[in-house]
């Protein structure tokens, strides 16, 4: 196994502040946790902690997230946004689109699944998870926690996750170079979150519904004890999603689990 490091990865990195304080380890809880302390401390924004493996990795809902070691990226990365609190999912979908335009450069068609989901032939490659930090000299700060499957074969994942998981390696059947991917990635993540700071948010609108698996789909939405069906209309200028249910009103999401009702899965009880 090739370990990570921080040499390897600076030496092209082409960003102004994202991966510039890079601190790279082999095992943690979880990233995110890892920062939020670093936040605590005053760490610059665009600093970036990368680990091998987590014991603790969680993605949206308090779901586990699972690393490979050597064979995966997981990391977060330290955002000081001047954003307001309804704002800050923006922030979710613009790391999206960079995940995805970071895939597309190695050849490959990712769509995205609202929120924070990539999707390589409909299976789960990269997850986000987006979490408040504390504030500093008043300015909040967000923790953005990326995980992204790309060199596990089939064996590396449990076997409950098999069918609804993939990595570029089951997908493509080539091995990806993580440095490379990881500098790119750094790139596209600080050219997207400027969109955001810089209220233009929607030119990431834009490029989100160029990859969207979620728009125009019939869905099931539960959202805690209020779970609907409905169509999937459009976002809102905030990255709402906009669900038209079964009695013709519109809801808009900003949380909560948002299933693609397939043919097999649409059949309600009666």
């Amino acid at each position: 196994m090739k370990s990570l490091k921080p040499e390897a990865i600076l030496k092209g990195l082409k960003t102004k502040t994202f991966g510039r304080s890079l601190l790279c380890l082999e095992k943690v809880s979880s990233t995110n946790d890892v920062i939020l302390k670093l936040a605590e401390e005053g760490c610059s924004e665009g600093t970036v902690v990368l680990s091998e493996s987590q014991t603790k990795g969680r993605g949206r809902q308090g779901r586990h997230w699972t690393s490979s070691e050597g064979k995966s990226l997981a990391f977060s990365v330290l955002l000081r946004p001047s954003l307001k609190a309804d704002e800050l999912p923006e922030i979710t979908l613009a790391a999206a689109v960079a995940v995805a335009k970071t895939i597309e450069l190695f050849r490959m068609r990712p769509q995205i699944k609202w929120p924070n989901d990539l999707l390589l032939g409909g299976q789960k490659v990269c997850g986000i998870l987006t979490e408040m930090g504390p504030k500093k000299d008043k300015m909040p700060s967000v923790v953005l926690g990326i995980g992204i499957n790309l060199n596990q074969s089939t064996k590396d994942f449990p076997k409950e996750l098999r069918q609804t998981a993939t990595s570029f390696y089951r997908f493509s059947g080539r091995k990806i170079d993580r440095v490379r991917l990881f500098q790119r990635l750094m790139h596209h993540l600080e050219e997207t979150y400027q969109w955001v700071v810089e209220r233009r948010f929607s030119k990431v609108l834009s490029e989100w519904r160029k990859r969207s698996v979620t728009l125009n789909q019939q869905v099931k939405v539960s959202q805690g004890h209020h779970v609907f069906h409905g169509q999937v209309l459009d976002l809102d200028e905030k990255g709402a999603l906009l669900v038209r249910n079964d009695l013709g009103m519109i809801e808009r999401v900003t949380s909560g689990d948002v299933e693609i009702m397939t043919p097999k899965n649409r059949k309600r009880p009666s």
